[in-house]
């Protein structure tokens, strides 16, 4: 198994209406959530985060303007790197131009999600990490991918408090 590099990049793309470009990840862990990623061998966080939205998309990065990031300590599903476990995020905003062609190895049921929507599959995420909602309830019907959380609402995509937020981080580890 391939070690983790311990540096993620994620892009957040909207459309002229608000709406957010989602999928539901195909693989661990489970969630909606924008295209990201390892940056491994892409060069920048830049470059990584164009090669993701090409890989998971099929759209091409015309514009990519840097929104948010810190180190995170949560897993993935390579064992853990020269860090440990966890990775030094970077989040964009991006613009794309092209054809949606999502990947079927990466993704599932991609769409574009209104804001009200994207709200309550954080809400649901939040069910999730409060016992609400079961494993295998949040697999067949996820909510927003944990770590996304705190990236959402530091660009105040979602809503949730700093409680809620502490307990859906505990689900990242």
């Amino acid at each position: 198994m391939k070690a983790c590099d311990n540096t993620s990049v994620g892009v957040v793309i909207t459309d002229r209406q608000g709406r957010y470009l989602m999928f539901d990840r195909a693989n661990f862990p489970a969630g909606t959530a924008p295209a990201a990623g390892h940056i491994d061998d892409h060069g920048s966080a830049e470059d990584a985060g164009r090669a993701e939205v090409e890989e998971e998309l099929g759209l091409t990065v015309t514009g990519l303007t840097r929104v948010t990031g810190c180190w995170r300590d949560n897993r993935c599903r390579r064992r853990p790197g020269a860090r440990g476990t966890g990775h030094d995020w970077t989040i964009y905003e991006a613009t794309v131009t092209g054809d949606l062609t999502p990947s079927a190895r990466e993704t599932k049921n991609v769409r574009w999600i209104a804001p009200d929507a994207l709200q309550e599959l954080a809400d649901r995420t939040v069910a999730y990490a409060q016992g609400r909602v079961t494993d295998a309830e949040f697999e067949a019907a996820p909510g927003i991918e944990p770590v996304w959380m705190q990236w959402l609402a530091n660009i105040a995509a979602i809503h949730v408090s700093p409680d809620e937020l502490l307990q859906v981080e505990r689900l990242t580890r």
